[in-house]
């Protein structure tokens, strides 16, 4: 009688021992974000779905994004950093490349000082931040006319000038990532590197890109160890997550672009259907490699969806699925009818109140 009265007071304290020790150990410094099987999971060891915005026009976030994004129900947000670029013509405002600046690894200080203050303004509203260094000349270099002439301007890259045809550019992007993240590794609220997103080298097979990818985060990792990365296939297009798959990375969130095109899908049930394809393939490397899985970014154009149906079922097709996501994105450009749910109209900023009940209702709905 006393050993069975033993083992029942026993028994909660030793599920409640398995329970903890389940969890990942936490690395030294600010509790972080870590992957456990198909589920990220928060400090404490629970699964956690991340959704949030994308402040991805460099230069628009403003100091009270991160208190909105976190009173709208947000838990992440997704910053950039732009290193070697042409976007869209803007050039040298946006490109942060700056070879000379050898105190910050080739990263223009003033670029550098606004990633700071968007940083800053995340993490003080206790978003989970994905951070992220954007090379459109790394990643592929021959986009355009305009993109090839900017980032091989003597010609002397046919497939493109880029991380796989230069080693020498290939160096500085790796001492551009340890310098990040030495940088921020103590931020409270740092959820996840992104290398570089949407890789599409010409010429290159998948399998390089999965190397470049191992070869980045093997340099990261003993920078800031504990945060976990999220990688995509080529291009980011979904049914190309498998070409980087690596049984190996036990750190890493697998992502896709799933962006709507009403107009090419042939708009309504077509073009839901179409995003439910896609995400099938996130879900199928979830499902088959007990691998996590995030949209870092999902969008459809306001001007393609005047009555928002169509935002609001490929956002809850995501939480249904238990897919989490970063919607493209909180501050756009001039027009009403693009991605943004904030637009500029001369030095004025405009809400699209409708717009955002809409994607912040998919934060706070549960799954």
């Amino acid at each position: 009688m006393f050993l069975r009265t033993l083992s029942a007071l026993m028994l909660p304290l030793a599920l409640s021992v398995a329970a903890h020790a389940a969890a990942p150990a936490q690395p030294p410094g600010p509790p972080r974000l870590s992957v456990s099987g198909a589920d990220v999971l928060d400090p404490s060891g629970k699964p956690i779905l991340l959704r949030g915005w994308n402040w991805g026009h460099w230069g628009k976030a403003q100091p009270q994004d991160g208190a909105e994004n976190a009173a709208q129900g947000a838990n992440v947000v997704r910053i950039p950093l732009r290193w070697w670029g042409f976007y869209k013509g803007r050039g040298g405002t946006v490109d942060s490349r700056e070879d000379g600046a050898t105190a910050t690894a080739g990263i223009d200080p003033a670029n550098l000082r606004h990633l700071d203050d968007m940083v800053r303004w995340a993490s003080a509203a206790k978003l989970w931040i994905v951070l992220f260094v954007d090379s459109d000349c790394g990643q592929n270099g021959t986009q355009d006319a305009r993109e090839r002439q900017y980032c091989d301007p003597q010609g002397r890259y046919p497939q493109g000038h880029n991380f796989w045809t230069d080693a020498e550019a290939r160096k500085r992007f790796i001492n551009v990532w340890r310098f990040v993240a030495a940088r921020y590794k103590d931020t409270p609220y740092l959820g996840m590197f992104e290398p570089l997103p949407e890789p599409n080298p010409p010429g290159v097979p998948d399998a390089q890109i999965a190397a470049f990818y191992d070869e980045l985060m093997a340099a990261i990792r003993p920078v800031a160890p504990g945060v976990p990365f999220l990688v995509g296939g080529r291009a980011y297009k979904a049914p190309a997550i498998r070409g980087v798959y690596n049984p190996a990375w036990k750190d890493v969130v697998y992502t896709g672009n799933l962006f709507l095109h009403a107009r090419k899908a042939g708009g309504g049930e077509g073009a839901l259907q179409d995003i439910r394809q896609r995400a099938q393939e996130l879900l199928a490397l979830r499902n088959q490699h007990k691998v996590p899985v995030f949209v870092q970014q999902v969008g459809v154009r306001s001007g393609e969806d005047p009555d928002r149906r169509m935002v609001r079922g490929v956002l809850q097709h995501l939480v249904d699925q238990r897919i989490g996501f970063a919607y493209w994105e909180y501050r756009g450009s001039t027009s009403p009818d693009e991605y943004g749910v904030h637009y500029e109209r001369g030095n004025q900023w405009v809400a699209k109140r409708e717009w955002i009940d809409a994607v912040s209702a998919a934060f706070r709905t549960a799954p």
